[in-house]
């Protein structure tokens, strides 16, 4: 297999091409290859001027080159050579510097299962052009060794450190560890979306509105809370949930909370219960977007996640999106999970059903 190498930060194509538009891009970063190609460019446009004219002589004069003159076709030839070379040079600095930051980092291919589990955040990750085929989704200043990038923009810790802590009271690797336990166990919104669903959808108000938010059909939401063939648990929303282990588990790995060992540990667990519970990719997404309708019941929330992932179907070619989907191997799934929350329902469905009770 070829040396890593994935896409430039921010764009789409995979893997990163050298590209003209890096010329101008990057001309501050290498002045002197810019500087010296340009003034090549500009000898060799002079120079195709004394072309012109010497060819226009020879043919009027029907006579053969001089030396002197195939040395001035030569080294036209030459100045071009030269300013493609200079061009080549420049334009490819984001795939040296990419290469320069997987030595100091020491990322190579990842093994099948850990890409597998990378795939459960890759219609995001494509959205917004980032990384998937490492750990970190943004290259890093942790791992900036000596040298400067002009092309790579490494972002610090404190960046994923704030992100965390705003949206999970995340600062230390305890509270990371409790959040992590809590979603790969009971998760954060499944239980109330089985309950909301199962016991508070007599009117089916919820069940539609959240068909409306998705685009998904209201038969899809229902069947989530369904108990399938073959023992297999209801889906609830333990698509959303796992998704969070891998999103946080990477945002804490890149804010230096945990090591890479811990991150691929829960993200593995996540994903093996995702393989468990959904037949296919597509079907673990419709989910996720269920489980992010659910939580936000936002229709602008809603629909950047159905337009991204329609996106992603029509767009993404990147390798990672041609994985095949694993089999179930029939690991044990947490109580809550395996249940899908059947006492909890029975208590809530008896209360409901009692004067006063739930409403």
């Amino acid at each position: 297999m070829n040396p890593l190498l994935q896409n430039h930060p921010n764009e789409l194509n995979f893997p990163v091409r050298a590209k003209w538009k890096y010329f101008e891009k990057f001309k501050h970063s290498l002045p002197l290859a810019y500087g010296l190609a340009v003034l090549t460019a500009s000898f060799a446009l002079i120079g195709v001027f004394f072309l012109v004219v010497l060819i226009q002589k020879l043919l009027r004069e029907q006579t053969a080159p001089t030396a002197a003159q195939w040395n001035l076709v030569l080294g036209f030839v030459a100045l071009l050579g030269i300013f493609a070379l200079l061009a080549r040079y420049i334009c490819r600095l984001p795939i040296r510097e990419q290469r320069r930051y997987y030595q100091t980092s020491g990322a190579t291919w990842l093994s099948e299962d850990k890409r597998q589990a990378l795939r459960l955040h890759l219609v995001d990750i494509y959205q917004s052009g980032f990384w998937n085929e490492t750990l970190e989704y943004y290259p890093l200043a942790a791992f900036q060794g000596t040298g400067k990038y002009h092309s790579l923009r490494l972002m610090d810790a404190n960046v994923y450190k704030k992100g965390l802590d705003q949206s999970w009271g995340i600062l230390t690797p305890e509270n990371y560890r409790k959040v992590i336990q809590q979603l790969l166990t009971k998760g954060y919104h499944a239980e109330s979306f089985a309950t909301v669903l199962s016991v508070q959808n007599g009117d089916n108000a919820v069940s539609q509105r959240l068909a409306a938010l998705t685009g998904l059909p209201e038969s899809y939401v229902l069947s989530c809370l369904e108990h399938r063939p073959n023992g297999r648990p209801p889906k609830l929303i333990w698509g959303y949930e796992c998704w969070r282990v891998i999103v946080i588990a990477r945002d804490a790995y890149m804010a230096g909370h945990i090591t890479a060992d811990e991150a691929w540990k829960d993200m593995l667990q996540a994903a093996s219960y995702v393989f468990e519970l959904f037949d296919n990719f597509e079907d673990f997404n419709h989910n996720y977007r269920l489980g992010n309708a659910f939580w936000s019941n936002a229709y602008e929330v809603s629909n950047e996640r159905t337009v991204a992932y329609e996106q992603f179907v029509q767009n993404c070619n990147w390798p990672m999106a041609k994985l095949p989907w694993p089999a179930p191997k029939g690991i044990q799934l947490p109580a809550a999970m395996a249940s899908g929350y059947a006492t909890e329902l029975a208590i809530a469905k008896s209360l409901r059903q009692q004067p006063g009770g739930l409403n």
